[in-house]
Formats: C-alpha cells, sequence, structure tokens
C-alpha cells in the first residue's frame, strides 16, 4: 500500500482539481470578456459629453502617441488610490491594451462607475460594437 492509503487517492485527486478550478477561476476573471463596453473612437467625436474621459496608459506613453485633451490620467498601479477623484459616474476609458482595459473598467464597474465604452490608444476600432476579449 505504500505512502497512499486506499481512499486518500481521491481526496489528493479532489484538492487537486479544487486548485485548478481555482485558478482557471483567476485568470478567466483578469482576461474574459467584458459584454456590453463598446469600442468608441473618441478622435472621431463619437461621444456625447455626458462622461468623463478616464486615460489609464503609463505617464511615459503619454508622450509617444495622441493625449485627449480634459482626460483624467490615472495609471492602473494608482487606480485603488486614485478613483476617487473621478468627478462622474459616467465614464470612458482608455487604455494602451486589452488587460489594462479589462482591469480598469472591473475595477470601475465594482465601485460603482457606468462605462459607457473604451478606447485602445494605437486602435482606430473598425468594429464600433466589439467586446473587450483577451
Amino acid at each position: 500500500m505504500g505512502i497512499l492509503k486506499e481512499g486518500n487517492h481521491i481526496i489528493y485527486l479532489i484538492i487537486g482539481l479544487i486548485f485548478m478550478l481555482l485558478i482557471c477561476l483567476f485568470f478567466y476573471q483578469r482576461n474574459s470578456v467584458i459584454k456590453r463596453v463598446p469600442c468608441v473612437d473618441v478622435r472621431q467625436g463619437q461621444l456625447d459629453g455626458k462622461q468623463v474621459i478616464v486615460d489609464f496608459r503609463d505617464y511615459n506613453n503619454l508622450s509617444n502617441s495622441f493625449v485627449f485633451q480634459d482626460a483624467i490620467f490615472i495609471p492602473i498601479p494608482y487606480l485603488k488610490r486614485y478613483y476617487h477623484e473621478i468627478p462622474s459616474k459616467y465614464v470612458h476609458v482608455i487604455a494602451s491594451n486589452k488587460l489594462e482595459i479589462n482591469i480598469g473598467i472591473r475595477f470601475l464597474q465594482k465601485h460603482g462607475f457606468h462605462v459607457t465604452g473604451y478606447s485602445l490608444a494605437e486602435c482606430t476600432c473598425p468594429n464600433k460594437t466589439t467586446e473587450v476579449s483577451m
């Protein structure tokens, strides 16, 4: 019989499956689709002016790309500390990549903000109703 007694291998299998399920759940939450948040091209004036633009890009990346006037710049690492400085509950999000979009939108929605749309800094959003996915 050795180290494993009869029936213990089933317990180890169940614990392993639970552990794998938790890991999968973590990665699903971090990288999954955020539904009902459309891609909107801010450069073409598709915003109606009711929402605040929140830019999640890092300060170092702003010098190399288009900077949106009247935007609030809060990089993702500072979001937890400074999200209360966003004056409106309706926001439009701008970020460098889809991971920043996912993390930022989930955080804002968790804290009661209504995200009306998102824009990727280097993308022109040819499909205006795409959902964020990894």
